[in-house]
């Protein structure tokens, strides 16, 4: 009986085994060879693999976006230097040129020294199948390298072996974000691939085999370790001399500390949400010397502005002749978490204060008013879903009769109210939608007449762009944050520009925020926001000093500027004048430095009179001042313009002798709704007995407004809550009597107001004079 002999079983077993496996890769390479002249990869099949600059109108980098993980940037082969080609092949696949995918000889070496030392101690990775690892990356199973081995001939079948190391080299791991040679030689050595020498060559090449581990800001001697192994290897396959290695190892590596310009953040974050995946160079309309200046003059104001809780900036600088984009500062600091930097001033969302005025003054020059016109600056009540609405100028003055003009120039509030109601908050809504306010979303009942006080949400990209059509005379230019570049012969389709209200209405709103003369009640003749050159500039401010603005254009340019923090918190008594302001100034005066600014072109339509300062209607003899206004000449033609009524001189008695008149003086007979304001202002205001307040039909109720809802304060005790009634136009000397509900509630002589402790209910109060007069109101307290 022959005894048991294991060894011959395990032999007999592995031979076995081996001749399947050997059979099974037979079929496994005959099967992929044929898929592989079938279904070759070409070069053109390959999708690019390159990161994307973004540069300045004159092609300098702003900032390189990264592809997928890092950056890259694709080089041909003979822009390569030899030395790495060399150090790449002896490091990575000797036998690059001779297999057609997979390296057979590799993979039974490797497999051998696996197999009897029991862990890896080489890998048959060749070239191509770790180019087919980058183009399909996954987890590392058997399947997965089968898979790859396939796609390693298809590789083989439909490229040159120079193409395969163009695609490899060029998607290259070489740590810190860096893939491709290209990227990786300019970022380490500031020099193009094709100018590397053998010693830093081979150190380049040395990084890929562990790309996180052989970091060469923090590991430069594992990365010399393994570049020596290499240039060992390079020797060994005769590729260099020992000369050249000793060279190579005695040369000095000095590695140059990342150079990754990032200009304009926010800027360059909203141009990629709209830039296809394929782009690798994008030439924008940024201007990178202005952008550095703009963003160093944010920093300088934000740190003049230190102490009084203001923690950001935004500006945007726009081309007014073509709508580019020169200059786009999203916040002062990008990287300033604390004061989250991140969030994009000129997209957000703020209150815009007094800066839509203007657009709604257009509307109402555009139907009949003019920067004559006078309007009401008084105390007026307004009835709204919310309770009562009472609005008041910055200054918490109120001015009496002032014209259009000086209503704009000075931004008072309680005009631009008056003529929002007038024109109707569903008018005014449409028109700022027209001039591109798209986040005022909601209807117009929501917002009501405050939408002349900024009683809504729009963003400092709509603003600016809306002056800038103000500035183009109300011709709308998109605004355009790339060039476009059109191949030789190739004529670029021109945009379509609408127009929004008349040359002369805009040219009228033009002339009023350019005016210093006309702002100097509120802001003085010299402010900040008086130019060197024609400039119009408008100024806002939100609610509790939450965000201020300057918003403004020459004809060249259109500059507009927020102050404020994005987490709402209100600064100390920051106004658009005194933070915007300032920073809206130096843009300017930096633009304008460069490029001389010109006068704006007046439409022929217009024309120029003398009129009286206070009254807007045509100078009289007594009128004591007079300026200079335009008026549409249509309009002059049909209506003409009337003559001062507001100024009367009248002959008064001599106060040392009783019953002469010989003197003249000159009064100023205003309406009755301005006769309190009168008297706290000690106006000249004419002798009743001489003048048309004896007119009965003139006495009325100026507070409270008819149709009036009041709230009262929860804060207040009851008894100290009080509502003032007032009167105007009683005959001298007559008493008024006052009746709530038809209870007779005071009585009044000389100045007719009382004030009435409140109670909640609806009411009709009513006045009338000994002389027969009589006034009614109607409103409710809540």
């Amino acid at each position: 009986m022959t005894p048991y002999k294991p060894r011959t079983v395990l032999y007999t077993s592995l031979a076995v085994l081996i001749f399947l496996i050997m059979l099974s890769a037979a079929i496994f390479y005959r099967t992929i060879r044929s898929e592989a002249r079938e279904h070759p990869v070409h070069t053109a099949d390959i999708p690019p693999f390159h990161s994307l600059k973004i540069t300045d109108r004159k092609g300098i980098l702003l900032q390189e976006v990264r592809c997928r993980d890092g950056r890259s940037e694709p080089v041909r082969l003979k822009k390569i230097s030899p030395h790495f080609i060399s150090a790449l092949l002896a490091a990575e696949d000797r036998r690059f040129f001779e297999h057609d995918g997979v390296d057979w000889t590799a993979v039974a070496r490797a497999a051998v020294q696996n197999v009897f030392t029991r862990h890896r101690r080489s890998g048959a990775s060749t070239i191509t199948l770790q180019l087919a690892k980058m183009l399909e990356p996954g987890p590392r199973t058997f399947g997965k390298k089968l898979h790859e081995a396939r796609l390693a001939y298809r590789i083989e079948a439909g490229m040159k072996k120079d193409e395969i190391l163009e695609q490899y080299i060029s998607r290259l791991p070489f740590g810190n974000q860096l893939y491709g040679l290209e990227s990786a030689s300019r970022t380490y050595f500031r020099k193009p691939a094709s100018d590397l020498s053998l010693a830093q060559a081979s150190f380049l090449a040395a990084i890929p085999n562990a790309p996180s581990e052989l970091d060469p800001y923090k590991k430069i001697e594992l990365v010399r370790a393994r570049q020596a192994f290499i240039l060992n290897r390079m020797k060994t396959l005769r590729a260099i001399t020992s000369e050249d290695k000793k060279l190579a190892l005695a040369e000095i590596i000095t590695i140059q500390e990342p150079e990754r310009p990032r200009l304009a953040p926010h800027f360059i974050q909203r141009l990629l949400a709209s830039l296809p995946g394929t782009d690798s160079l994008v030439r924008t309309t940024l201007d990178s010397g202005l952008q550095r200046a703009v963003e160093q003059q944010a920093r300088d104001v934000l740190y003049e502005l230190k102490g009084r809780v203001v923690s950001n900036v935004a500006v945007l600088v726009l081309d007014n002749r073509n709508g580019e984009v020169l200059a786009y500062a999203g916040s002062a600091d990008f990287d300033n978490a604390a004061a989250e930097g991140q969030n994009d001033g000129v997209q957000a969302l703020r209150q815009p204060g007094s800066t839509l005025k203007p657009f709604i003054y257009g509307l109402a020059l555009e139907r009949g008013m003019t920067p004559a016109t006078l309007l009401q600056d008084l105390e007026v009540h307004y009835a709204t879903p919310i309770g009562d609405f009472s609005p008041q100028n910055y200054s918490k003055q109120f001015h009496g009769p002032v014209r259009l003009r000086e209503a704009l120039a000075n931004s008072l509030n309680v005009p631009a109210v008056r003529v929002t109601a007038e024109l109707g908050p569903d008018a005014v809504l449409t028109r700022l939608r027209e001039f591109g306010f798209e986040s005022l979303t909601a209807d117009a009942e929501h917002y009501g007449v405050g939408l002349a006080l900024g009683d809504g949400e729009v963003t400092l990209y709509e603003l600016t762009r809306a002056y800038m059509t103000l500035a183009r005379g109300g011709s709308i230019m998109p605004v355009k944050e790339k060039l476009l570049t059109a191949s030789p012969g190739q004529q670029v389709k021109r945009e379509l520009k609408d127009r929004i209200s008349t040359p002369e209405a805009v040219y009228l709103i033009t002339s009023i925020l350019k005016d210093p003369y006309a702002r100097a009640t509120e802001f003085g003749p010299e402010s900040v926001l008086r130019m060197p050159f024609p400039c119009a500039v408008k100024t806002g401010t939100s609610r509790n000093y939450r965000d201020n603005w300057t918003v403004g254009y020459t004809r060249d340019y259109t500059v507009g500027v927020w102050v404020g923090n994005f987490n709402g918190v209100p600064m100390q008594q920051v106004a658009g004048v005194s933070g915007a302001g300032p920073l809206f100034r130096r843009v300017m005066l930096m633009l304008h430095d460069r490029v001389e600014s010109q006068e704006f072109e007046q439409p022929k339509g217009l024309v120029e009179l003398e009129v009286c300062a206070l009254s807007g209607k045509k100078r009289g003899p007594d009128c004591p001042h007079g300026v200079n206004e335009l008026f549409l000449r249509t309009g002059l033609e049909k209506s003409g313009l009337a003559p001062c009524d507001v100024h009367r001189r009248l002959l008064v008695r001599n106060a040392e002798r009783a019953g002469s008149f010989n003197e003249y003086r000159v009064f100023e007979d205003l309406p009755p709704v301005y006769e309190p304001w009168q008297r706290q202002t000690n106006r000249p205001m004419a002798p009743k007995e001489d003048s048309q307040y004896a007119d009965n039909n003139l006495f009325e109720i100026i507070r409270p407004a008819s149709g009036s809802l009041y709230k009262r304060p929860l804060d207040l005790a009851p008894a100290y809550q009080t509502l003032r009634f007032e009167a105007v136009g009683a005959p001298s000397r007559a008493v008024v009597i006052w009746s709530l509900n038809g209870h007779e509630v005071g009585r009044t002589t000389d100045r007719h107001y009382l004030d009435w402790n409140v109670q909640t209910g609806s009411f009709r109060l009513s006045a009338e004079t000994t002389e027969g007069q009589l006034s009614e109101v109607r409103f409710s307290v809540d």
